[in-house]
């Protein structure tokens, strides 16, 4: 082999060396899996009970705080200042380590019926919605949440709630002058009167 030739050799193997220096250098490594478990998500729902429906005369004033059994709604004829009550029963099934729900009577589809003029009607029936029988005591109504789960188990609950509608016709209906006959022989329609049980999640300060 002649000097040119060796020389040229050399220079090659000078190259691949410098082009080799550009890369990284490998080392040593390992991995493993986490064992780390599975989230799950909780759930709440609300059924009624078949057959658990039933309406009474609430009026405190006439019946001495006794609710006296109505046969058929649609028969009974309220007069200022009576009370009906819807009550039913409702079976919740609520799974969550920190559920919190709130209990409210949806009485915006509580709309005058058929009869003439039976927005006025409408108009004077205010409600109130109670719920006891849940684990933690009665569910509130007024939008703070109470824990429907005995914390910190996290297993389903059914719970049976007893729930108790009010509707109240004001009083004072046709006590304005040129009102005594308002409100008289109308009726509201109940039919999409709905009950919903709403998750709470409180605001941090």
């Amino acid at each position: 082999m002649n000097k040119a030739t060796k020389g040229a050799i050399a220079a090659g193997a000078a190259a691949v060396l410098l082009l080799g220096g550009l890369g990284s250098l490998a080392v040593w490594n390992d991995s493993e899996t986490l064992g780390g478990g599975t989230i799950t998500s909780g759930d709440l729902s609300l059924a009624l009970v078949p057959n658990s429906v039933a309406w009474f005369d609430a009026s405190e004033d006439v019946n001495g705080g006794v609710d006296l059994p109505i046969a058929d709604i649609a028969n009974f004829r309220i007069v200022p200042g009576d009370v009906v009550a819807y009550t039913a029963q409702f079976d919740i099934e609520a799974e969550g380590n920190n559920l919190t729900a709130n209990l409210t009577a949806d009485t915006s589809s509580v709309i005058a019926g058929t009869l003439p003029n039976s927005q006025q009607l409408a108009d004077a029936i205010n409600t109130s919605v109670t719920a006891s029988g849940a684990v933690s005591g009665p569910l509130p109504t007024t939008g703070d949440g109470a824990a429907v789960i005995s914390a910190p188990n996290s297993a389903a609950e059914n719970q049976r709630l007893t729930v108790r509608v009010e509707f109240t016709f004001d009083v004072t209906t046709g006590d304005a002058p040129g009102t005594g006959t308002d409100a008289q022989n109308q009726n509201i329609n109940l039919a999409n009167f709905t009950l919903d049980l709403t998750q709470i999640r409180p605001l941090v300060p």
